[in-house]
Formats: C-alpha cells, structure tokens, sequence
C-alpha cells in the first residue's frame, strides 16, 4: 500500500485562493497554443500533467479534445479541477515522484515551475518518472520562468490579496545552492500562518544537462510562444524526447 501523498507547504489548501486567477484568460490560451505545439499534440493524444493543481492547464487541453491524467498531493485542488474539468478527465491524489500510472503517454508536462519544490535527487525522481510514463518518442515539456534573464534576482518582498486574505512573502536566493528561499504569512479570515520553504530555480543548461543524463534526446529550449529561447525570454520550456527504441542519443 502507498503512503497518502501530502501536500507540500506551498500549496496548502490557500493556495488557490491567491493564484488561481493569477493568468488572464488570452495568457492561458497561450500557454495551451503553445504546449499543443512544441508537444505536437492532435485530438486523443495522452497527456500525462504532473503536479496539476487546480486543472488550469489540465482541464484547458482536455477541452481541445485530449485525454488527459492529471495528478497531484493536495486532495483539495484536485475536488476543483473535477469540479471544474471535463468528467472525461482523470484526476489522480498521488506523489510527482513516484505516480502510480500506466505508461504510453505522448506528452509528459512538468508546468508553471512545479520542479524544485523537493531535494535535487526528488527532481531526478519526477524527471526519472515521466520518462518512463512517456511513449517512445513521446515529449517532456518542462516550464517556468527563464531565470538566466532575470538573474535569479527578484522582489525581496510580495503581497497579494483575496478580499480581506492576504498573502505576504519575503523572499531571498543562496547562490551557492541555486535556492530561492521563501518566508510566507498567509492571512485568511482573521487567521495568520507563517510557514517556509525553499524551491531550486534551475536554468535551462543545468537541466539540460540533467535529463540528457537520465535518457532523454532532442533537447531543446523555447520560450512562452513556443519559439526559440532567447537571453531576453520570460519564460523557458525545456522540450525532451524519449528516444525511439534503437536510436542513439542525440545532444
């Protein structure tokens, strides 16, 4: 029997009250345009979403006619992406590391920095883990900001609010480790918790380097439009293949 997954502190059961309109509707249909290409994905193509969430993006391809799996820690987000989502989609309570799911998936999406949450061999987990759920030939899709362009410098503090819930973050970044270290304050009707975390703000060449180590080929880097990375992009997405059985890595 697997042990219940449980949330990570970052994405209690607040955090859809502070992100889940964080993206404007012709922002999120971009983000959709742009996984259907760099995935060339077609109507009933398997899409396998790690660390889904509240479906935003899941529940957004499933409507363009794929079969999507989606699968997260927080029972709580994923009550809302059935509520919200197509009834078509599956949605699964389970690790990102380690998912209990059948493999010959064509696209495996790790979306909107969900890697870096864990230690670095738990990201070798969940890159370890899609490869095996991707189909020969299948792509790995993996997003979030394109830190070489800013830096990895940021706000050192940020507030965002719901009504009267406000969220408070005081954020800094050890060089040494590649960490954004993040102390939050989260106050919702009346309440205030404080927890932390620290999540590894990879670059595009550290985890290039990382998933041609684990097996995959035909590594690329685009930005938010599917277009090749530029020093100036925003947002990166690393694309990787499961090579072809017989074929040889390609760097």
């Amino acid at each position: 029997m697997h042990e219940q997954p449980q949330p990570h502190p970052a994405f209690e059961a607040d955090y859809d009250r502070f992100w889940r309109r964080y993206r404007s509707e012709s922002a999120e249909v971009q983000e959709l345009d742009t996984i259907e290409k760099l995935g060339e994905l077609a109507p009933g193509m398997r899409v396998l979403d790690l660390a889904c969430g509240f479906g935003r993006i899941a529940n957004g391809l499933a409507a363009r006619g794929c079969t999507v799996v989606g699968i997260d820690s927080s029972k709580h987000l994923l009550d809302i992406a059935r509520q919200e989502g197509d009834p078509a989609t599956t949605y699964l309570l389970g690790d990102m590391r380690n998912p209990q799911v059948d493999e010959d998936f064509d696209v495996v999406l790790v979306w909107s920095t969900s890697l870096g949450y864990y230690g670095e061999k738990d990201d070798e987990a969940t890159l370890s883990a899609a490869l095996r759920a991707l189909k020969p030939g299948g792509r790995l899709l993996v997003e979030s900001r394109h830190w070489d362009r800013f830096g990895r410098t940021f706000d050192s503090f940020t507030e965002k609010s719901h009504g009267d819930d406000v969220l408070r973050e005081w954020h800094s970044y050890d060089p040494l480790l590649g960490r954004q270290l993040t102390e939050q304050e989260v106050v919702v009707e009346g309440r205030s918790t404080r927890r932390s975390y620290h999540v590894r703000r990879y670059g595009i060449p550290e985890l290039r380097s990382l998933v041609l180590r684990l097996g995959y080929d035909q590594v690329s880097a685009h930005d938010e439009r599917g277009q090749p990375l530029t020093p100036t992009s925003e947002r990166a997405v690393l694309r990787a293949r499961r090579p072809l059985a017989g074929d040889e890595r390609q760097d």
